[in-house]
């Protein structure tokens, strides 16, 4: 929200300035420079949801399969996860806390 507000005043003040130099055309100049301001930036915005995709396509991501996951699905991942962790397991299942120290 910030940057919105700081936007604004950036254009009042770019559009009060450009209007002053260079007189009714200053608006026309702060609005066209304003217009390819934001394609570009929303160019940028594509090209980086493009890679992420990419990224996420090549690594196997998808956020449609987590959330249609059987229950035993869910516990089979957990377990895997249990067991490539060593030593995480056993603590897991002694019931005590891996993060806590003991004394």
């Amino acid at each position: 929200m910030v940057y919105f507000i700081m936007g604004i005043v950036v254009f009042l003040a770019g559009g009060l300035i450009a209007t002053w130099v260079f007189g009714p055309w200053g608006t026309v100049l702060t609005l066209l420079i304003m217009v390819g301001l934001l394609s570009y930036l929303y160019g940028m915005v594509e090209d980086l949801r493009a890679r992420v995709s990419f990224l996420e396509r090549k690594l196997g991501v998808s956020e449609e399969d987590d959330y249609q996951m059987s229950d035993e699905d869910i516990e089979a991942e957990l377990e895997r996860e249990l067991d490539t962790e060593p030593g995480r397991a056993e603590e897991a299942e002694k019931g005590r806390n891996p993060t806590k120290r003991e004394e």
